[in-house]
C-alpha cells in the first residue's frame, strides 16, 4: 500500500479525536479532503497528510 494510503487509514482511525481547526467541528473525508460538517471548510490533504491549518481551509459550497 502507498505511503499516502496509509497514512489517510491512519488518519481515519483518529477522525473522532480532532476537530476542525477554525470551528471546532466534526470532520470527515470527502472528494480528497478533509470537510467540517459544521462550518464547510475543506483542507488539503498533501501527500497523505491533512493539513489542518485554519488559514489553509477554504469554505465549499453547500451541495
Amino acid at each position: 500500500m502507498p505511503a499516502d494510503q496509509s497514512n489517510l487509514r491512519l488518519f481515519e482511525q483518529w477522525m473522532d479525536r480532532v476537530a476542525c481547526p477554525a470551528c471546532h467541528g466534526t470532520l470527515r473525508l470527502e472528494d480528497g479532503l478533509v470537510l467540517c460538517a459544521s462550518c464547510g471548510r475543506g483542507y488539503p490533504i498533501v501527500d497523505g497528510i491533512p493539513i489542518l491549518i485554519a488559514e489553509r481551509g477554504a469554505l465549499r459550497e453547500s451541495k
